[in-house]
């Protein structure tokens, strides 16, 4: 940036309140808590000890960054406004502000109760000061503090921006989100949106920020390092990986020509769906994670489109997944099994994607047994873990790159056709019992849907084999000293594991543990002398040995 490009100062407080200085639209809501505006009054008011004219006692309370917008009235904040809004708080509760100072700043629900809140505070510790403190407080908030003024002239504006990505570098960043938004609302500016759907957009991305942070940060950030056989990083998407949801800038409507080959169809299908002309219009845009993004509008539809398909995963409704989903949410209160929820989710989130509804059950079933063995697998799991066995490294080589398989997929088919193939090693036993028992039923349920399984006997036999792979049914056959396991034990191992439950009835009745839905045989609620009948018949009959 040449030097007549910025203009660097120290100006007092009431020098900086006296600018036109405004908030503009790209900025986040006041989210200033009473904490940190009353630790402000605290700071300000232990320097007060110093005399406020001389310059060498003033107090740097920090520094703003400003542009110079492009109509030249005003001065845009794009870094300090917490700090600017609550020093307009403290003086008009002091009663010191004069009538130059104005701020205009965004009107939204939760700068208003912030806003509220912090001048319910201020007014409350004020009040209680005598009137000669007071008047020495605001003598040195206005005189005798100061802060480092950074203007950035008309035209460069993503300097600015720039400079403000290097200040927060220094300090407590800003969520990665807020630095694409940012960027993106800039680009809106250069294409030309109406204020007014800027702020449709700004207010809907704001309405829904606790989505939007783990949405990017986590979700479509892993997704766009594993498909591409990239490791994802542990604590996801940072400033330094923004650009991955960066993109095309739009050329203007009859200039799609000026766009590069690859570009043009992109640029061409968005303008092809979107009304400017009518101030914007909802888009039918036909977005893809895999595509290029492109920048501006288009992107905030793509956060509220990707945001609204990974809401559905965790509704409680009569979708396709909701049993498998619910699955999951079982063990969304315990921190142990984050990784495995969020591999599951991320999965579904990128198959739905590519290929929406199609086979979406057969393939949430996957998807959670693809997630769950990783957990069962390891006694400690690591993001360096899951990212070994997301990309089939390490101990993982024999591991079926999910991630990739979804990417060059032509059909949903082909993508549950390659999970069912994944030869996964026997678990032998595990800790995590309630865990384990969803995963042998979902097992055995694939199994049962793979090769046309239908009968008791049929499951029967698969949940022998899994305690055979456990190395259970020897276990108790050496324990009892037995040549061999009779059908009272594998009933008591069953009922053991919980495979099989009780629901008194008309006395105790003995059925499979299974959600509606995925057992796929008609099961009835039976004695306990009619299980062992049934397991004594697989038995007899050479199956689950």
């Amino acid at each position: 940036m040449s030097n007549d490009a910025i203009d660097v100062g120290v100006c007092s407080i009431r020098e900086l309140l006296h600018c036109p200085l405004r908030v503009p639209s790209y900025q986040r809501p006041y989210v200033w808590r009473t904490s940190n505006v009353l630790q402000l009054i605290e700071d300000i008011g232990h320097s007060a000890q110093f005399d406020p004219a001389a310059d060498e006692s003033r107090y740097r309370i920090g520094t703003v960054i400003v542009y110079r917008n492009e109509d030249g009235t005003s001065l845009d904040i794009v870094d300090g406004q917490q700090r600017v809004i609550t020093l307009h708080l403290i003086l008009a509760a002091l009663e010191a502000c004069d009538g130059d100072m104005r701020l205009n700043i965004r009107d939204d629900e939760q700068s208003r109760r912030h806003l509220y809140e912090n001048d319910r505070a201020i007014r409350q510790l004020l009040d209680s000061w005598e009137g000669k403190r007071r008047s020495r407080f605001a003598g040195r908030l206005l005189d005798g503090c100061e802060v480092l003024k950074i203007e950035v002239a008309q035209g460069h504006l993503p300097e600015a921006f720039q400079m403000f990505d290097s200040q927060n570098a220094r300090g407590k960043e800003l969520d990665p989100t807020d630095l694409l938004k940012a960027f993106h609302l800039r680009c809106m500016d250069a294409d030309g949106v109406a204020e007014s759907l800027k702020q449709q957009l700004v207010r809907r991305w704001e309405l829904h920020q606790d989505e939007i942070q783990p949405l990017f940060g986590t979700y479509l950030y892993r997704i766009a390092c594993w498909n591409r056989r990239e490791k994802a990083k542990p604590g996801g998407l940072d400033s330094d990986s923004i650009a991955m949801f960066k993109g095309i800038d739009l050329p203007g409507r009859g200039n799609e020509r000026q766009c590069a080959p690859w570009q043009y169809n992109f640029v061409a299908a968005w303008y092809a769906n979107t009304d400017r002309a009518n101030g914007g219009s909802e888009t039918s845009y036909a977005f893809q994670i895999d595509q290029p993004m492109i920048n501006g509008e288009a992107f905030f539809r793509y956060a509220e489109h990707y945001r609204s398909l990974l809401r559905q995963q965790t509704m409680h409704d009569e979708t396709p997944w909701k049993e498998i989903c619910a699955d999951i949410a079982t063990f969304a209160h315990t921190w142990r099994y984050h990784y495995m929820i969020e591999l599951f989710r991320t999965i579904l989130l990128y198959y739905r994607d590519r290929f929406g509804d199609d086979d979406v059950a057969d393939v949430a079933r996957m998807a959670f047994l693809y997630a769950a063995y990783m957990r069962l697998s390891v006694r400690s799991l690591s993001f360096a873990t899951v990212n070994n066995y997301v990309l089939g490294a390490d101990r993982w080589g024999w591991n079926a790159r999910v991630f990739e398989v979804i990417r060059y997929a032509y059909r949903g088919r082909d993508v549950l056709s390659h999970m069912a193939r994944i030869a996964r090693q026997p678990i032998e036993d595990s800790k995590d019992r309630e865990l384990w028992n969803r995963y042998m039923m979902r097992n055995a349920g694939s199994a049962i849907n793979d090769d046309g399984v239908s009968s008791s006997e049929d499951v029967l036999s698969l949940l022998i084999d899994t305690l055979r792979q456990r190395g259970l049914l020897e276990k108790i056959r050496r324990e009892k000293q037995q040549s061999g396991i009779e059908g009272h034990d594998v009933f008591s191992a069953l009922y053991e594991d919980g495979l099989i439950v009780h629901e008194k009835k008309g006395g105790w009745r003995y059925g499979l543990q299974a959600e509606k839905g995925d057992s796929h045989m008609p099961e009835e609620w039976v004695t306990k002398e009619e299980w062992v009948k049934r397991i004594d018949n697989v038995l007899n009959q050479g199956k689950g040995q």
